[in-house]
């Protein structure tokens, strides 16, 4: 039987760096050719994704499945052309911003907006001379700013805001970029509906579960008289930050919180939710809602928290307790 040549670690940590994947120029570098990239094909210890990109299986063990299948599509598009230049969903998947579809087109595009023949499910697209990019794992970027403008008239309204969202909560794009992002939008197919949706970007959101629950609330006519708002028991003692509430009257409040496997599905986030759940209703004056993104979706969520409402009288406009400052809430926790 012949011997087994161990893949170059060298070659298998680049891999894990792009979400298993590497190209017949990054094996060749390593000494990794073409017989002993067929052999690893054949015996199975690596699929062949498309002409010069390998699946090595290799990735980081800190991934979440879906955030694997979107980095995969993105870097599919980048290997299968070393000149290529991630666009749309893609570049937004490999900036880090959450609420994207789980599973994403392969698309890039080339500089000086030469056109490439798409081809085994890559879309090459071709856009305009002048893309601003940056660099992510040496390879060329679309920005965020621009890749928000490329994506959004390609998902559904739950994604879009929620991208929207995540890209604000993240720090990655300010409020005002998202006159820019309107701008380069005017004229794209799609983008009329998609501009009507930017005033509904809120980056206090902290997970796309968070945006579509407060898209629920606004289409029923209830939208959430804060979010992320901090409590305190009479000793100033910190019980937690409540997704999205409302205000009750008489230091009462509806709390309603989102949780979601996807993004709190580790064990001690687990933990911390229930901990967290707990101090909230502990003063017995608050009335706290849990929810899973099942419920969101399934078209149950906003008729319950209404019913509540309604029963609760909570009126809309009603002014607010102030927020208590961010100074104590950190010295709290």
């Amino acid at each position: 039987m012949p011997k087994k040549i161990p893949v170059p670690p060298r070659l298998l940590s680049l891999a894990r760096e792009q979400a298993g994947l590497v190209s017949s120029l990054q094996c060749d570098a390593v000494g990794v050719g073409p017989s002993r990239r067929r052999n690893l094909v054949t015996g199975g210890s690596w699929r062949r994704v498309t002409r010069g990109v390998f699946d090595t299986g290799d990735v980081l063990s800190t991934l979440h499945p879906y955030d694997v299948d979107r980095l995969r599509s993105a870097w599919t598009a980048l290997l299968a052309n070393r000149r290529s230049i991630a666009v749309g969903a893609c570049a937004l998947a490999l900036h880090g911003v959450k609420g994207l579809p789980r599973r994403i087109l392969p698309e890039a595009t080339f500089a000086r907006g030469v056109a490439r023949k798409s081809r085994d499910g890559i879309m090459f697209r071709q856009y305009a001379a002048g893309l601003e990019t940056v660099e992510i794992s040496g390879r060329k970027v679309v920005t965020v700013e621009r890749a928000l403008a490329q994506a959004l008239p390609t998902l559904t309204r739950d994604q879009a805001v929620a991208c929207l969202d995540n890209a604000l909560n993240q720090g990655l794009i300010r409020t005002e970029d998202l006159a820019r992002i309107r701008s380069q939008l005017v004229n794209r197919k799609g983008s009329v509906a998609v501009i009507a949706l930017l005033p509904l970007a809120d980056g206090r959101a902290e997970s796309p579960p968070e945006s579509h629950a407060r898209l629920r609330c606004h289409d029923a006519g209830i939208a959430p008289d804060d979010l992320q708002r901090d409590f305190f028991d009479a000793r100033g003692r910190f019980l937690g930050r409540a997704d999205l509430v409302w205000y009750l009257g008489d230091g009462r409040w509806l709390i309603v919180e989102i949780d979601s496997h996807e993004f709190h599905g580790a064990d001690r986030q687990v933990r911390h939710d229930a901990t967290r759940q707990n101090g909230l209703v502990s003063e017995g004056q608050n009335i706290v809602l849990r929810f899973f993104p099942g419920h969101v979706t399934g078209g149950h969520f906003a008729g319950e928290v209404a019913q509540i409402l309604r029963q609760e009288g909570w009126l809309p406009g009603r002014a607010l307790p102030p927020r208590p400052s961010r100074r104590r809430a950190a010295r709290a926790r």
